[in-house]
């Protein structure tokens, strides 16, 4: 009797993983090759009939050519050991302050080293995101800049992600409603 009952719930087990999994697997290759968008080829944006693969979203539509792609290329992968490296260094110094708020060695000087850390390193952080895109909008041509100019004031492309105080037109940005 155990036997036949065993073998009906490894049967219902089974017939419900695949019921699972072939909707799962249908919704997870649906949409854009490459999966999500956003996350494809760096190199195939910007063809005909395809998004932006990894181009930041403020440079979608500017039609760029060839050689600024392989220019925004370089700029975006040079840095981004460096910046791999703060972040590291800012989720350390901000662990250790987690840490420290429950040690019994606490003490307000060390709570602030540690946050001034993390802030020197976020404040480095945003001067070289700063600089990458400062070396992006110098490969533009000027028609493009004024088209980005044009996209930022109409709220286009990439107005929310990316494009706050650290991103390129943040000074167009609205304050948040007051409470």
């Amino acid at each position: 009797m155990t036997t036949v009952h065993h073998r009906c719930i490894k049967r219902f087990l089974m017939a419900a993983i695949i019921a699972l999994a072939i909707p799962l697997s249908v919704a997870a290759f649906h949409g854009e090759p490459g999966g999500h968008p956003g996350c494809g080829n760096f190199a195939g944006h910007g063809g005909p009939g395809m998004g932006c693969g990894m181009m930041p979203p403020h440079l979608c539509g500017l039609n760029l050519s060839e050689a600024q792609r392989d220019k925004l290329f370089e700029i975006m992968h040079a840095r981004a050991p460096a910046m791999r490296e703060k972040g590291k260094a800012v989720f350390k110094a901000e662990a250790e302050l987690r840490a420290l708020t429950a040690a019994d060695d606490y003490s307000e000087a060390k709570a602030r080293a540690l946050a001034d850390t993390a802030a020197k390193v976020m404040s480095e952080m945003t001067l070289a995101r700063a600089g990458a895109e400062r070396q992006v909008y110098e490969i533009l041509t000027p028609e493009q800049r004024k088209q980005l100019a044009e996209t930022r004031a109409s709220g286009g492309p990439g107005r929310g992600r990316g494009d706050g105080p650290r991103g390129m037109g943040g000074e167009g940005r609205t304050p948040p409603p007051a409470r």
